[in-house]
């Protein structure tokens, strides 16, 4: 879809918590890329000394941690805690589980003293605003973070890295992937 777009925006927001695939739209594309769990996380940074990472599932936990690594911010966060037992379904764990997400929340701030919580998870987006007076500390949505910072950097209009982590590559063909995407890869979209 960025492939197809990319021409069209001024930035990109992938919107899953885990970020898939940010690395690689930063180096392929010329906008700001921005993925939901790095600008949940930065975000958080800005509001507290440290952040503790919500969630509803435990599957998600070895994902999320490997964003804290990937975004070296590990010694910022007091923890990655997710619910236990089953949801019905994505599209409504939100609403099943929003009295034990705020329970949890809560215990996170008293046990592990974060100042800040990241409700994480897209199934999760919006939460954070309905919820916010029932938990003492900030409450970050990572939809609404990745949304604004895509918004700030559109605006600063970063020049695009031709040196550096997130440089193009070096054109290189490949199949079995979309007709815009493999222009990309090669180099032949202008």
């Amino acid at each position: 879809m960025l492939a197809e777009r990319h021409h069209e925006v001024d930035a990109a927001v992938i919107a899953a918590f885990g970020d898939p695939g940010l690395g690689g739209a930063r180096e392929l594309f010329d906008i700001p890329v921005v993925g939901m769990a790095e600008a949940a996380m930065l975000t958080a940074c800005m509001l507290g000394r440290s952040f503790a990472i919500v969630t509803f599932s435990g599957g998600l936990v070895p994902w999320y941690n490997e964003c804290l690594d990937w975004n070296g911010l590990r010694g910022r966060c007091a923890g990655i805690f997710a619910l236990q037992g089953a949801f019905a379904s994505i599209a409504d764990v939100q609403e099943e589980k929003e009295a034990a997400l705020v329970e949890l929340a809560n215990r996170v701030v008293t046990d592990h003293a974060a100042d800040v919580v990241i409700l994480a998870g897209a199934p999760l987006s919006g939460l954070a605003q309905s919820v916010r007076e029932r938990v003492p500390v900030p409450l970050v949505d990572g939809i609404q973070a990745a949304v604004k910072q895509a918004e700030a950097l559109a605006a600063l209009k970063p020049a695009k890295a031709t040196q550096g982590t997130f440089r193009r590559p070096a054109a290189k063909t490949c199949t079995g992937v979309p007709e815009t995407l493999r222009a990309r890869f090669e180099r032949r979209d202008g």
